[in-house]
């Protein structure tokens, strides 16, 4: 593993479906294995199949450290869905699941997705927007996927409903997308010395059955 570069909690936001072509997998498994190669840690949703599942394959067998984020009620009806070995943390529900990743991880990639990934890009663009402290978001397009969101944003921002459109960047390649977010490690090194980091809320549990831990939220 090269950890020439400072090492990033990444969050990867994507979808549970495998979409259109073989591409999209191929894109998730890259920058899994890419930000593993770069010394960084995944963060993400927990899914063992789908995007979900390639993206965390391709850091698993990089040697990147994984943390997984999912509602009680999503692990109980995915418990049969083959996950590489991570640290899993149980939420109550859909809000505080994307509360935890976003507290959790120094910048974000969204590669293609459902309602789920919709929701969670717009939840870190609108904290950005309002000047809050959250790391920046990188769209990875595979097929013009995110075009329709970019059109619709330049529309709100032509009508004055927004003001920082630029705030949605677009990366064409899982190499370019992990290059975008680099800057953020001068952010996660500063806070790596910290002994109240984000760590502090968590206790660690095991799941019966499986060879991973799980964190339970206080």
């Amino acid at each position: 593993m090269d950890t020439s570069e400072s090492s990033l909690a990444l969050g990867v936001f994507c979808g549970f479906s495998t979409g259109p072509s073989d591409r999209y997998v191929q894109a998730a498994t890259v920058l899994g294995a890419g930000l593993a190669a770069r010394g960084h840690r995944l963060v993400y949703g927990a899914g063992g199949a789908g995007l979900m599942g390639a993206v965390a394959r391709g850091a698993a067998e990089g040697g990147a450290p994984i943390l997984g984020v999912i509602p009680e009620f999503l692990r109980a009806k995915e418990m049969n869905d083959h996950l590489p070995p991570q640290q899993i943390v149980l939420t109550e529900d859909l809000l505080e699941r994307k509360r935890v990743m976003i507290d959790r991880a120094d910048a974000f990639v969204a590669l293609p997705g459902g309602y789920g990934t919709l929701d969670e890009v717009l939840e870190v663009v609108s904290m950005a927007a309002l000047g809050q402290d959250v790391g920046p978001l990188v769209l990875l397009d595979v097929d013009d996927d995110w075009l329709p969101l970019l059109n619709y944003v330049e529309r709100l921002e032509r009508r004055g409903f927004v003001h920082d459109a630029g705030i949605l960047r677009v990366a064409r390649t899982p190499e370019q997308a992990l290059d975008m977010v680099a800057p953020a490690s001068a952010g996660a090194l500063a806070l790596a010395g910290d002994p109240q980091g984000k760590e502090a809320a968590s206790r660690v549990t095991r799941c019966p059955g499986n060879d991973w831990p799980v964190t339970g939220l206080f």
